[in-house]
Formats: structure tokens, sequence, C-alpha cells
């Protein structure tokens, strides 16, 4: 059912062409100035990432429409141990926005070509949402290339069976209309941004109107409505995955935010009860993104978890 709100962003439509800005990278990053901001090309797209500590690799990866920052509480901690690279998706964050299909498999071999890239032969994924799915699927695809796995509020393989909250079930719901999921998420303002974060966490305080204002430049960037629908149409293809699922090996660590309106902890469950020594953490009263709203109980699961697991 498509909800009202979401039908008067798409009424208003023809009042929002022309809102797009163009891509500007910044020189340095405002919520941690003592990160260096990097770029390396892959497949000729311009790739935004940081770097930062010693040791063995970690990888972090953010979800659907999100980018870097959602790491922020992460970075320096793991960094102390580890050498973290966070990175901008291909289509999000301040990475080029190219119009190709977005499929599961795009976000895949990028992540492949961009290890590749830095020189990274094998590390450990944290992976949140799309980003955990990716991270599971490098380890079915790429095992090679995985070390450990955590994954935090991951997308299951049937993930558009899966989401129940308003926002991308109402997506879901129109998704085979032509033009028109093109026209909803090209019509999102800050309202909709707001409303759409706020669907991610359980204390609706920590989504403040700075917190919006970032996320809403973002979304406001040439190409990034064609990267959201594409990937969007393309979703249900992570399902050629499903039966290989409970194949994977690897130490796995799933975190899960009790509040989770997207993918309720059920769904976390499931995926734990399918890789055979996972282990599931809950963190309590917190949502899509626990990681960022309760940095404090998941750093403790991450920091246990690498220093009590090895393949």
């Amino acid at each position: 059912m498509i909800h009202f709100r979401w039908v008067v962003s798409f009424l208003l439509t023809p009042f929002l062409r022309g809102c797009s800005i163009p891509l500007v990278r910044p020189k340095r990053i405002d919520w941690n100035p003592s990160l260096s901001p990097k770029t390396i090309q892959i497949n000729n797209h311009t790739i935004f990432y940081t770097a930062k500590g010693e040791g063995k690799p970690l990888l972090l990866i953010h979800g659907y429409g999100a980018g870097i920052w959602v790491w922020q509480k992460q970075i320096d901690l793991l960094s102390q141990s580890c050498r973290v690279y966070a990175l901008d998706l291909i289509g999000h964050g301040f990475s080029d926005r190219p119009k190709i299909s977005y499929t599961p498999e795009t976000y895949i071999h990028f992540l492949r070509d961009f290890m590749d890239g830095v020189k990274i032969e094998r590390a450990t994924l944290i992976g949140n949402s799309m980003g955990g799915g990716i991270a599971w699927a490098m380890a079915i695809l790429y095992p090679e290339r995985v070390d450990r796995l955590i994954l935090i509020d991951c997308i299951p393989p049937d993930v558009l069976r899966q989401v129940k909250n308003e926002s991308l079930r109402t997506l879901v719901a129109i998704k085979s209309i032509p033009i028109l999921p093109y026209l909803v998420l090209a019509a999102r303002g800050k309202h909709s941004i707001k409303w759409i974060l706020l669907e991610c966490v359980s204390d609706i305080r920590l989504i403040t109107s700075e917190v919006v204002d970032r996320q809403h430049q973002l979304s406001k960037i040439k190409g990034t409505t064609w990267v959201l629908y594409s990937t969007l149409k393309h979703a249900e293809e992570a399902l050629k995955l499903k039966d290989q699922f409970s194949l994977i090996r690897k130490p796995t660590l799933f975190i899960w935010g009790e509040k989770d309106l997207i993918f309720p902890p059920a769904v976390g469950e499931a995926l734990h009860q399918a890789i055979v020594g996972s282990r599931f953490q809950m963190i309590k009263k917190s949502g899509h993104i626990p990681m960022w709203e309760s940095p404090v109980e998941v750093n403790q699961a991450i920091l246990s978890f690498l220093e009590n697991s090895s393949e």
C-alpha cells in the first residue's frame, strides 16, 4: 500500500526537477578531521574512501543510500588494532555514479576490484544492511578473499520479501510500475530523508538537523536517483544466492538491533541459524544501524569477536 506522504512526494516531482547538484569531493572529513580523504580509480570510476591504522585489513561496507559516515563511531577504535578501510560504494557517498545496472553482481565485483586496487588479498568484512549482503555474497563467490564476517542488520537473500519498513515497502509495492519508482525517489526532499532516517533508529533524538542535512546533500548529487532505482529494480536477483547462503563457512558474527523496523530480529535469527557455528548478538533498544546508534555495545561485540575468532 502506498502511503499518503509518498504520494505527495510524487506529486511534487515537477517542482523538484533541476535540484540535483554536482559531485564535489571534500578535502577533509568533517566528522573526523584525523581521517584523510582518498580516491582510487576502479574500472575507470573514482571511488572515495579512507584508511587508518596498521595490521590485518578490515573493510567497513555501508548500506543502500548511505555512506562512510555510518561508521564514524568505529573507525578510530578499530584502527588501533587493524588497517581499517571505509569506502563509499560505487554510486554512493562521494564516489562516482555511472549510469550502469546496479545489480548484486555489480556491487560484489566492485568490492573485489576495490580490494585488488588497494592491494588487499584477504580481509575481515563488516557490513551493514546492503553492505552486509555484499559481504556475505563475497564469502560465497570469493571465499578466498574473506577472513571473517561481521553482519550488522544485513539484508537476506530474499530482501524484497523480508523488508518491513514503510518507505521501502512502498517502493517494493510500486517497483513494477514503469517510471513511478524512479519519480518517487527523485521527489525525495529533506522531509522524506528525515522520515527514512527515523525508520533506521530507535532513539529519534539522534536524527538531528545536521544528520538530515548531511544525508540530504548526498541524496541530491546528480545520478543518485538512478543508482537507488536501479539497485531496487535488481534487488531480487540476490535470490540466486539463497541456496548457497548456508554453505558459508567463515567465522561469522551477526549483530542486530532489537528495534529494527526494516529487518526485524527474526530475520537475523534465521540467517544465524543457516550458518553453522555463527554467533548472534542482539543490541537492546537499537534500530537498523546499531553501530551508529549504540556504538559502545556494538564496538565491544566487534572487538570480542575479532579477538576470539579465527578461521
